[in-house]
């Protein structure tokens, strides 16, 4: 039998990989929340279809994730729901994905178009007609969910406010009202608590660990701090999952379908796999779209500045509106550092970057977790137990193509994961080795290797976000979100000395 999601789900991230070019730049869906709320969008219309249809055989499987009745998110009742057979199932999937693609990428509907040449459906098929129908009606549903609101939120009146990339002064501010997009299956946005307070001692350890393992210079530390210089391997594991939005590559969201794609491959190889396919691609990308409401809604509201401000904007003599000088500099203050930044990877001569948005959390980690987390428990492993879903990747940033940006090709890397926990892990903390995130953004300063996430009950960074999510959409079992939209109200946190 074919797996016409999986099919799909390659062309939806080839849309996705097209559509960015340059620093987040694209014309159909830009960026990480964007780009994750139309992935959203198009695997709920492919699951509705593929559940929809009448008549389905019971589905023999012992998979977590396909174990009792598994209904469509929405209504397709008014959409003449067709009776069941392999040939509908792919007629009925294929619609739903013409039918939110060609809306959410119209600059490529040409793909869709050839990818349709290569079936037999026959014109006025009543199954593809059904999956356009039940696709169209979940585009139209999402029309008012806040994505496209235009304005801003009010600045935090604190020296640490997030403010641009100072080697980028056009890059401008991405999504500061996407936390108040409408849900997609989340009962609410998980609770956040505050990072750690600006020259507090956990924040001064991830200042002065970013500051060396996040340096375009290896020399660069802070004097008197032991934290040893970025390793080779920590540099590989910053390249390996960056995917930020650069020409060729895509953005985050991309690559953890991508790895779940592998997982999917290895672990489900009998008749059960078009379902599988249908229910877990739905699940991670409809948690990751919940995952970047969630993580916008908390970025601007605490608002907090990326480490090119924080090592730059150390010394009192540097805080806005305060009326302070200094003939010394403080020793954790480096007003020239530069990030090794994230890679505009096939844009040689153009140099890396820090992404537009506040640090805190970090939105790779609360896509990375969200989507990990899905399948573990797709997969049927508890929410405080280890994993073995290893899986083997080549990260399109390592592919042995992708151009840095002195022009040089960067040599292919095969890396393996044994767990999705490791995964997650790396994932979070690789945004330290490119000097673009504090480690709290991602993970609690107590969480100091990946079986550590298991026990964090800290609420701090996007990983504990990531994984809520995954855990209330798994348990409410994809069934469409009551909750209003957030209010993005920034939080003034008290004065540091």
């Amino acid at each position: 039998m074919r797996d016409y999601v999986m099919l799909w789900n390659a062309v939806a991230l080839e849309m996705n990989r097209r559509d960015h070019t340059g620093r987040m730049n694209a014309k159909n869906n830009r960026g990480p929340t964007a780009s994750s709320r139309a992935l959203a969008i198009i695997h709920l219309a492919m699951h509705d279809a593929f559940f929809g249809l009448t008549g389905r055989p019971p589905i023999s499987s012992a998979l977590a994730g396909l174990s009792g009745p598994i209904n469509p998110y929405s209504n397709v009742a008014p959409h003449a729901p067709q009776p069941w057979s392999a040939d509908n199932e792919g007629a009925a999937v294929s619609g739903a994905a013409a039918a939110t693609m060609t809306a959410l990428y119209p600059d490529f509907r040409t793909l869709v178009d050839d990818m349709l040449r290569g079936f037999q459906f026959g014109a006025g098929n009543p199954a593809f007609d059904f999956g356009f129908k039940v696709g169209a009606a979940i585009v139209d549903s999402r029309k008012s969910d806040g994505s496209s609101d235009s304005g801003g939120v009010d600045p935090i009146d604190a020296y640490w406010r997030h403010r641009e990339d100072p080697t980028d002064f056009t890059q401008g501010l991405l999504g500061p009202r996407w936390g108040a997009v409408k849900l997609f299956s989340a009962a609410a946005i998980p609770p956040q608590n505050a990072h750690p307070a600006p020259r507090s001692a956990a924040y001064n350890n991830a200042h002065d660990e970013v500051r060396v393992k996040g340096s375009k210079n290896p020399t660069s530390g802070t004097p008197g701090v032991t934290f040893s210089q970025r390793s080779p391997f920590e540099t590989i594991v910053g390249f390996y999952w960056a995917y930020d939005g650069a020409s060729q590559i895509g953005t985050p969201p991309r690559l953890y379908n991508q790895i779940v794609r592998d997982i999917i491959a290895r672990n489900v190889t009998g008749s059960d796999r078009a379902a599988a396919s249908a229910r877990l691609l739905a699940l991670i990308n409809v948690a990751m779209g919940d995952a970047g409401i969630a993580a916008w809604y908390w970025k601007y509201r605490y608002q907090l500045w990326r480490p090119i401000l924080g090592i730059r904007e150390y010394d009192n003599s540097f805080w806005h509106n305060r009326d302070i000088v200094s003939y010394h500099l403080h020793r954790r203050c480096d007003p020239w550092w530069l990030p090794l930044g994230a890679p505009r990877t096939n844009e040689p001569g153009k140099r890396s970057f820090t992404p537009p948005f506040p640090a805190y959390p970090s939105g790779h980690a609360t896509f990375g977790a969200a989507c990990f987390e899905m399948t573990r428990r797709f997969f049927g492993v508890a929410p405080t137990a280890a994993d073995t879903l290893a899986f083997n990747f080549v990260s399109d940033e390592l592919d042995g193509r992708a151009i840095h940006e002195d022009g040089s090709y960067r040599a292919l890397h095969r890396r393996h994961y044994d767990s999705l926990l490791q995964a997650m892990f790396d994932n979070s903390v690789s945004r330290v080795f490119l000097g673009v995130h504090w480690r709290f953004d991602g993970i609690d300063e107590s969480v100091a290797n990946p079986s550590d996430i298991l026990a964090d009950s800290s609420n701090v960074g996007g990983v504990p976000i990531g994984r809520a999510i995954a855990k209330n959409i798994f348990e409410n079992r994809l069934t469409k979100s009551a909750a209003a939209p957030g209010v993005v109200t920034p939080i003034n946190l008290p004065p540091v000395p």
